[in-house]
């Protein structure tokens, strides 16, 4: 996961390889370095899907095609990972049509229909890149409390602080050193838990 925004765009189509159109929409609509890895909407697409080290998820398919619901649905358990499905030609009039169209939007997925307009496709992707930044962010900010509360909880029992002093040693270090508190924990970590 990059903090600059989707470094890695998975597409997973019905046809084998590449289309140039959807490859120039991509490249046109993200500002920076990035990789686009194509895969047929299969198991092996799905898997690729599980797998989650994207940061987008493109799945180009009929709305009610069940393969491409799935492959959807398996990148919902990826918080950073945005989803974008586009349709065939479609007027969600059917009844599968309107009960796919509740599911890809009850998992968060954006949906566009064919065909597209880079105007349309830019702004799904840009507001895909600024979730994936804020999302990258946040869990990344969750990740450094974890790892604060790890080592708090280690000069409690190694040292016999309370957490009240485990706080405040881990903020005074980090000011004396110049270093944040996730760096300061890590480091409390490799030092008490090498201990053990």
């Amino acid at each position: 996961m990059s903090s600059t925004g989707i470094d890695k765009v998975l597409i997973l189509r019905r046809e084998a390889g590449a289309s140039r159109v959807l490859e120039n929409f991509i490249m046109n609509s993200l500002k920076h370095p990035h990789e686009i890895v194509w895969e047929v909407l299969s198991d092996k697409g799905t898997r690729a899907a599980k797998k989650g080290d994207y940061g987008l998820l493109i799945v180009e398919s009929s709305i009610s095609d069940p393969a491409a619901i799935r492959a959807c649905h398996s990148a919902v358990n990826h918080p950073t990972a945005s989803v974008l499905f586009l349709a065939d030609e479609t007027t969600f009039s059917s009844e599968d049509e309107k009960k796919a169209k509740e599911k890809l939007l009850d998992m968060g997925a954006t949906i566009l229909v064919k065909p597209l307009k880079q105007s349309a496709f830019t702004t799904a992707i840009q507001s895909a890149d600024m979730a994936h930044i804020r999302l990258g962010a946040l869990k990344k900010k969750l990740d450094d409390e974890k790892v604060i509360t790890r080592a708090k909880l280690l000069l409690m029992q190694t040292l016999g602080f309370t957490e009240d002093e485990a706080h405040k040693f881990i903020e005074k270090e980090a000011m004396n050193s110049g270093r944040n508190r996730s760096d300061v924990a890590y480091e409390i970590i490799r030092t008490y838990e090498s201990g053990n």
